[in-house]
């Protein structure tokens, strides 16, 4: 019965967890919103490759780090980047 209740309990940890990580999804679109919004005030690309190499240093790092397989580390990231440069794409006819 005890094995039951962890198995429960690790799953609600895992929804918890779930949730958290759409909710910072949420705020890191959020973010890139308004960084789409200023690069388009100063005329600056929306693309900028070395911000995105070097985030994708750091990721490799927490990867190591927080022992997270690199290449799911780098499938996430770029999940992220791609829906940032799609939103950010959305507000130019705004």
């Amino acid at each position: 019965m005890r094995q039951e209740l962890s198995l429960d309990e690790l799953r609600k940890e895992i929804r918890k967890v779930t949730l958290e990580m759409l909710r910072l999804a949420g705020k890191r679109l959020s973010l890139a919103k308004k960084i789409g919004e200023i690069k388009r005030q100063r005329g600056l690309p929306m693309e900028d490759l070395d911000a995105e190499k070097e985030l994708k240093h750091i990721v490799l790092e927490k990867c190591r780090v927080y022992g997270v397989d690199e290449r799911f580390g780098l499938k996430l990231l770029n999940l992220l980047i791609d829906e940032a440069k799609r939103v950010q794409g959305e507000s130019e006819g705004c």
